[in-house]
């Protein structure tokens, strides 16, 4: 049996709270420490460093229940509105993350061209961590917190920027250009979920109409430690520290 977009009872998973709280999970009764992403715990398009203070700093071993977001919908080749994107593709209001349409229309400062696209929560501080140490990170469950994504490839980005997207490249310099005027593709992708096997699917049609899935394996795209340096770091390269793996 699968259910995805359609299904009244598949819907967006809004935030908790506003700053991080105590919460209780429902299936184990364990106690956990909710972070949302709001303007003030995340960073877009970069990286923490050593000059960020934590979020809060927490014990060895204590669970951390994350919100996380996608830059898609977000960005500025797709209008920095993600509410009028999202409902250009047919979405509710009510399924739009009220924390994606916080942090687009805040006056977080994001350059398209400078800055890596990644919006970034954190970070957390351990107690008694020392530089050096091994940080061990497990992560017992990925939830999707909407049933759609965008699948997104833009000129001068990426592993192939060369040869992808097919669309018309712009001349250089690209800077000179407004972002939503790049040709870049997004491809607004429903997902679904077998109920049998858990198992998430994405949902495209081709252009002669049929129906093709894929299986969609939910991941943690950034991750790390914060870098020993004053220095902005930019979101996208990975490095010794984590970062876009």
């Amino acid at each position: 049996m699968l259910s995805g977009c359609g299904d009244p009872t598949n819907v967006a998973l809004q935030p908790l709270a506003n700053e991080p709280t105590l919460i209780t999970i429902e299936d184990t009764g364990e106690e956990a420490i909710y972070i949302p992403s709001t303007p003030e715990t995340i960073k877009w398009g970069r990286l923490p460093n050593a000059t960020d203070e934590p979020l809060l700093t927490v014990s060895s071993g204590s669970v951390l229940v994350f919100d996380t977001l996608s830059h898609e919908g977000l960005l500025e080749d797709q209008g920095r509105d993600p509410a009028e994107y999202f409902a250009s593709h047919r979405v509710d209001k009510d399924d739009v993350l009220d924390d994606a349409i916080a942090i687009a229309n805040s006056s977080i400062e994001h350059d398209f061209y400078e800055d890596g696209p990644h919006i970034v929560t954190g970070p957390i501080g351990i107690e008694g961590a020392m530089p050096g140490d091994v940080l061990k990170v497990e992560i017992l469950n990925l939830e999707p917190r909407v049933p759609y994504g965008v699948i997104s490839n833009r000129h001068y980005k990426g592993a192939l920027p060369g040869e992808f997207p097919e669309t018309p490249r712009p001349k250089e310099p690209i800077h000179s250009h407004d972002p939503e005027t790049l040709g870049n593709v997004s491809i607004f992708t429903p997902t679904e979920i077998n109920e049998d096997s858990n198992q998430w699917f994405g949902v495209l049609h081709n252009k002669f109409g049929k129906r093709v899935t894929f299986p969609a394996i939910p991941f943690m795209g950034i991750m790390g430690v914060a870098p020993n340096s004053n220095e902005p770091v930019h979101s996208v390269p990975p490095h010794f520290h984590g970062g876009n793996i």
